[in-house]
């Protein structure tokens, strides 16, 4: 019995890449030419995450050692367009709150990891403007 399934199958297996292979088989008829993605074509998909934002000051107090350089090593002190990320994206990650466009430079505390954390500089009013939930668009460029 087993040999028979298997001569059956080895057969079936043959006629479909004999007809594969026959250049007028329905299935190169159907596709003639192969479907090529080109890059300017690809739509990049759209991340939004729903979150609170707050804001902070960058003073020691607010947050470590080093206030002035965020986590991706660069510094931020003066920079309106900053923002500390959860660790779900990378450092150099573009996002959108508000309509602002900010780039995760700095990471939150693991006590805040779902949160985003605008950099306010010095503006001592901005972390209370800011703090709300917020849709947060991440910007795939």
């Amino acid at each position: 019995m087993r040999g028979n399934i298997r001569r059956v199958l080895g057969m079936a297996t043959g006629c479909l890449l004999a007809a594969l292979s026959h250049s007028g088989s329905p299935i190169q008829q159907a596709h003639p030419d192969p479907v090529v993605f080109h890059q300017e074509n690809v739509r990049k998909p759209e991340v939004y995450i729903e979150t609170y934002v707050t804001g902070y000051n960058t003073v020691a107090t607010q947050t470590d050692g080093t206030p002035c350089i965020g986590a991706a090593g660069t510094y931020i002190c003066g920079r309106h367009d900053v923002v500390a990320c959860p660790p779900l994206l990378e450092l150099g990650t573009a996002v959108e709150i508000g309509g602002k466009r900010y780039v995760c430079e700095d990471r939150t505390s693991r006590k805040y990891r779902g949160r985003f954390d605008i950099n306010c500089d010095q503006d001592k009013r901005c972390p209370y403007k800011v703090a709300s939930w917020r849709t947060v668009k991440v910007l795939f460029e």
